[in-house]
């Protein structure tokens, strides 16, 4: 096993969100990658949108590195597992540097950079300022907590002239280096859909977008002092205890069925790796196009994605409704989060009105209202022994919905006691049965490895029961 990481790094950081840094990390991916180098990409924080454009630029799964939910000594491995085989890993940040948890810089940007011992570039967008952004460049740089700025990308720049003014005024003031300055390209912003962009797979441009990119960066980015700067990057040590196994465990292997197409794919992907090497074989299966479980699954697993965007397909696809209903009463195991609590549900009311039949699985009927009602880091308190943990244990997840539950009934008993990020008791959350757990929050299993022993024990336990071994 690896006890460190010597992959060369850099951190794309913001002054703030919506200043390019999907765009210019993708672009940077691209232009490496046309150099003929493997590049590995990361964001950080709990996001699922921007890694889905990073990692189709980079044909590699993009991986989140998030502080607070994973701690210093999980994120490191993540770091590990994700840069193997790589040439250069190209990190995008999430809001702005030292934008964290609540009022702290927990889980910011900055934290992340300073665990995993890399070199910051500060992306500022220009197109509204001039010499201002040397004022912007040289109070990032001084802040007490700022991990080191290695220099400055600009965004949307307006002329030869508009750089060559920001540029000299940055150097003069706050002693940074103008690594790139992209020109205003209104071609290639990203559409927006609630707080963030529209997902990768519903953009028919963004292939386009790619060359147009790459070709931008290569132009005007300095990419041989980038990679000179990512190589100065520190070594990272990796503490003993190890998220990821290395091999499978050895105890027989399931078959899980994990939902996967455009209305359900938010997935980290450690999560499946763990569930691999925890003994699951992952079969993927699309609750829009299949019309049935995958054969002899003996668990399936719902993530999150946008049902409410392909709802009316979901709705007549009643096929799969029954193959879900008949799995879940048979006692096959079933978790589910956020846009799979969803699908499980009696129903769904679209924000037009109108209601369609789900899967029928959860007593519960759910609206979407056009308000966002959860958004935040969560610390969550097994309230009852479930199919992923014990009772009494602690996890910290992340929920961003903007569906409500309307109507509830039925003996499902309320999963977790839930808390915000700073310790306060918001209430109760998700729904759990013996071989059901399905919750509004999104978990990521490298905190806790007992959340996929557990998991792939019962779909074992259920396999032998209907085998007859």
């Amino acid at each position: 096993m690896l006890d460190e990481v010597r992959t060369p790094r850099l951190v794309i950081a913001g002054t703030a969100s919506n200043v390019g840094k999907t765009i210019l990390t993708a672009g940077l991916i691209a232009a490496f990658k046309a150099r003929g180098l493997t590049v590995q990409s990361f964001k950080v924080g709990p996001d699922y949108i921007d890694p889905a454009y990073l990692a189709h630029v980079s044909g590699r799964p993009c991986r989140n590195l998030d502080s607070w939910m994973l701690g210093e000594g999980a994120l490191r491995q993540v770091l590990a597992q994700g840069a193997l085989g790589a040439d250069l890993a190209l990190v995008e940040g999430m809001m702005g540097l030292f934008d964290g948890r609540g009022a702290t810089s927990d889980g910011s940007t900055a934290d992340v950079a300073r665990i995993i011992k890399a070199p910051v570039l500060l992306v500022i967008d220009v197109g509204s300022m001039g010499e201002s952004a040397a004022a912007v460049a040289l109070g990032f740089k001084n802040y007490a907590e700022s991990p080191k700025i290695a220099g400055v990308l600009l965004n949307n720049v307006g002329s030869e002239g508009h750089r060559r003014s920001v540029e000299d005024a940055i150097w003069d003031t706050a002693k940074l280096p103008v690594l790139g300055a992209l020109r205003t390209m209104p071609a290639l912003d990203i559409p927006q859909r609630q707080l963030g962009l529209l997902p990768v797979t519903e953009n028919k441009e963004w292939q386009r977008m790619i060359g147009v990119l790459s070709e931008a960066v290569a132009s005007d980015v300095d990419l041989d002092l980038l990679l000179r700067i990512a190589s100065k990057a520190e070594l990272v040590p990796l503490v003993p205890k190890k998220v990821f196994l290395g091999k499978p465990d050895g105890g027989p292997r399931v078959r899980l069925a994990v939902a996967y197409d455009d209305a359900f794919n938010f997935y980290y992907p450690e999560n499946l790796e763990l569930l691999e090497e925890h003994g699951a074989e992952i079969v993927p299966f699309s609750p829009l196009e299949d019309t049935h479980l995958p054969q002899d699954a003996a668990g399936v697993y719902l993530g999150g994605g946008f049902p409410e965007i392909f709802v009316e397909p979901l709705a007549k696809n009643r096929s799969m409704a029954e193959s879900i209903q008949r799995a879940f009463a048979n006692g096959t195991p079933i978790y589910a989060e956020c846009g799979g609590l969803m699908y499980l549900g009696r129903s769904l009311r679209s924000e037009s009105g109108t209601t369609y039949e789900m899967a029928d699985v959860i007593p519960v009927d759910v609206e979407m209202d056009g308000e966002i009602h959860r958004f935040g880091y969560r610390q969550l308190l097994t309230l009852e022994e479930n199919i992923l943990s014990p009772r009494g244990q602690f996890y910290r997840g992340h929920e961003f919905h903007w569906s409500r539950i309307t109507g509830h009934n039925g003996g499902l008993k309320p999963a977790y006691q839930m808390q915000n990020a700073e310790g306060d008791v918001i209430g109760y959350e998700g729904f759990v049965a013996p071989n059901l757990l399905a919750s509004y929050v999104h978990l990521h299993f490298g905190q806790n490895p007992l959340l996929v022993d557990k998991f792939v024990q019962h779909c074992r336990e259920y396999t032998a029961v209907h085998s007859g071994a």
